[in-house]
């Protein structure tokens, strides 16, 4: 195509038709410039393509993160509320001046609650992974990175009491240390060999009913994992933001 066009403005020079050398000139830019036009408005489609490719395969994986995440913590809540029950039917025994306790029970709200501790881990390889790359911007939708980048942050905010929290477990145990064999269930007594007598069950929980430091920490312990349920669930709340958003964005 090239030599046509060279021997056409040969032609035209050569019969000193300049004015009509000029407008084929010209036209012949034109025809350049619309040709880099479409050039670049393939290559622009190419790359938007491209680009809507990944996009999809980011929201797909990101549901998939998140539903998992959606168990994960549906199943801590759940725990953690169980959890908060027991520990607050042992703050109302040990609080209660009744002369009889039922120590069965007394030992199971020591077991489920005061020695319990739960936390959902979630899965954020996904996010982790578009944040370190970069790829987090070719996410069209904004309130999605947005929920995205809030629900990160409050995975610690949420949970930076746990350490404190588990330093009253740890001082807990270590008051209820010297009684804990009347404590444990049978059938762990059973699988660690430990050997109590029924009738020596009775004395050691009730020592450890009249323990006022044992009562402060588990009042402590119970209130920040009532704090925590409440954290929890204002991240599953993310989550099925996150998820109903990226199932929209895909449909588009």
């Amino acid at each position: 195509m090239s030599k046509v066009f060279r021997k056409i403005r040969q032609t035209l020079l050569k019969e000193n038709r300049f004015s009509k050398y000029l407008l084929y000139a010209i036209g012949e830019i034109v025809l350049v410039v619309i040709g880099i036009l479409i050039a670049l408005q393939i290559n622009n489609w190419s790359e938007a393509r491209k680009r809507n490719i990944e996009e999809e395969e980011l929201l797909v994986a990101l549901i998939e993160d998140f539903e998992e995440n959606k168990n994960r913590i549906d199943e801590a809540i759940s725990r953690e509320k169980d959890m908060i029950k027991m520990s607050r039917s042992l703050i109302g025994a040990m609080q209660s001046d009744q002369k009889t306790m039922n120590t069965d029970s007394i030992r199971f709200w020591v077991a489920s609650g005061a020695k319990s501790w739960w936390k959902a881990g979630f899965v954020t390889g996904t996010y982790d992974a578009m944040v370190s790359s970069g790829k987090i911007e070719i996410l069209e939708n904004d309130n999605l990175k947005r929920i995205l980048s809030q629900f990160a942050a409050d995975i610690n905010l949420g949970f930076e009491d746990h350490e404190e929290s588990m330093s009253y477990l740890v001082e807990m145990n270590k008051i209820s240390a010297d009684v804990a064999p009347a404590l444990i269930h049978d059938i762990q007594r059973k699988e660690l060999g430990v050997i109590v007598n029924s009738k020596d069950l009775d004395a050691p929980i009730k020592k450890l009913m009249g323990n006022d430091a044992y009562l402060g920490f588990l009042i402590s312990k119970t209130w920040l994992e009532t704090l925590r349920v409440g954290y929890q669930e204002k991240l599953r709340a993310y989550i099925d933001e996150i998820i109903a958003i990226c199932q929209s964005e895909l449909k588009k």
